[in-house]
């Protein structure tokens, strides 16, 4: 049976996002998977993952998203996180205060150069590579936008819970490290858990093993949503049988007044969703078809 839909995986610590879509894709038996959203290893939570034709929609599924952070005071780690060899230690601890008046510059437009351990490439090489092979470079700052961030005590005096709604691409190491810098301290990230993307909650997603066990019974497909359900916030549009198949030769065609303009809509016709076009005045242009 031809697969295409998404998945919403709990990514387990101690694995990579890779290894984690690479287990499902050799359970499924499919060609065409992919994820939206790297995690870190040490990293759990709402992994995204798109199967079959739904790896077409990926580039759609770029939401905000939400983290559970728990930052540790005191130490740098060469990885800002806690895999990482300590390599400076500072026995200045900040209080509630302290971070409180800081969290005002995280908001809206922050600047952030990403962690030395990222996938970011410098010269078509992956910064963590040059990293681990000990080579000096840098990397250049980045806008990315904190929407939210709260904190929270917990029961030890260094460490600190955090949530915090960003824009994609957003390094929450990054975010302890400058923490950290601007408290006169050292920080890095002890725990992370990605709790939401988009509309896509813990709720809706479920544990990597489980999931494999239930392709094993062949009883996977109740966790299998479609692109329409993910992406419902995208307006879709029917068309009559002949229009459908000038969409799906990929044909552009006028079917709007002149004046109207739409980045990307959802073309379907009465038995299926075809794929996703733009309008430029009031003409249609196809930018991905599915085969469903």
């Amino acid at each position: 049976m031809i697969m295409n839909g998404w998945v919403f995986i709990d990514k387990p610590n101690g694995i990579t996002s890779f290894q984690a879509v690479n287990r499902i894709k050799k359970a499924l038996g499919v060609k065409k998977i992919g994820h939206s959203g790297t995690l870190d290893p040490f990293a759990t939570g709402v992994l995204a993952i798109a199967i079959g034709e739904a790896t077409k929609s990926i580039e759609l599924f770029n939401k905000s998203k939400t983290y559970e952070f728990y930052v540790s005071f005191g130490e740098l780690k060469d990885t800002d996180d806690i895999t990482g060899k300590t390599i400076k230690t500072s026995k200045n601890i900040p209080t509630k205060k302290d971070i409180g008046s800081c969290i005002n510059n995280f908001l809206f437009n922050y600047e952030q150069v990403p962690p030395n351990y990222s996938a970011v490439k410098v010269d078509g090489v992956r910064a963590y590579k040059l990293a681990r092979k000990k080579k000096e470079f840098s990397l250049k700052a980045k806008k990315v936008q904190i929407l939210n961030m709260n904190f929270f005590e917990t029961d030890k005096s260094n460490e600190f819970r955090f949530v915090a709604d960003c824009s994609t691409g957003t390094y929450i190491r990054s975010i302890a490290r400058d923490l950290g810098a601007m408290l006169d301290t050292y920080a890095y990230v002890k725990e992370l858990r990605r709790t939401k993307i988009g509309q896509i909650t813990e709720k809706d997603i479920i544990l990597l093993d489980k999931f494999l066990e239930l392709v094993h019974i062949g009883d996977h497909f109740e966790a299998i949503y479609s692109i329409r359900n993910v992406l419902d916030d995208i307006p879709a549009v029917l068309m009559d049988s002949e229009l459908s198949r000038n969409f799906q030769n990929g044909l552009g065609f006028n079917y709007f007044d002149n004046t109207l303009s739409i980045n990307e809509l959802f073309f379907e016709d009465k038995n299926r969703l075809l794929g996703i076009g733009s309008v430029e005045q009031g003409r249609v242009k196809p930018k991905k078809v599915f085969n469903l």
